[in-house]
């Protein structure tokens, strides 16, 4: 669902972040995530830790974004504290590894 103007709306459930973000698990296996569904399914089937303060916070934000209360892009920043709490090493640039540095 888009606006007028064109902008992503809050409860639209196909929207995907502007960046994906790569994490590598333990078992060696690089996961992408393009969307809050995605990081949700991670967060609750593959995270390594469980019971972490801001895993719990970043499922509780994707359960918010499902029912259209939370931007997509807040909920990346709430799984990229999730990702680092649980020692993950997660890449936030494109694909392609060509992303600015910045």
């Amino acid at each position: 669902m888009t606006s007028v103007t064109g902008a992503t709306a809050i409860s639209d459930h196909s929207a995907f972040w502007k960046k994906p973000i790569s994490i590598d698990l333990d078992t060696g296996e690089r996961m992408v995530l393009r969307s809050p569904q995605d990081a949700l399914y991670a967060l609750v089937s593959d995270w390594p830790v469980n019971g972490g303060v801001h895993q719990q916070r970043a499922i509780d934000f994707c359960r918010a974004w499902l029912a259209g209360r939370m931007p997509a892009e807040t909920v990346r920043q709430a799984f990229i504290l999730a990702a680092l709490e649980a020692g993950l090493s997660i890449n936030d640039d494109d694909d392609d590894g060509a992303g600015s540095p910045f």
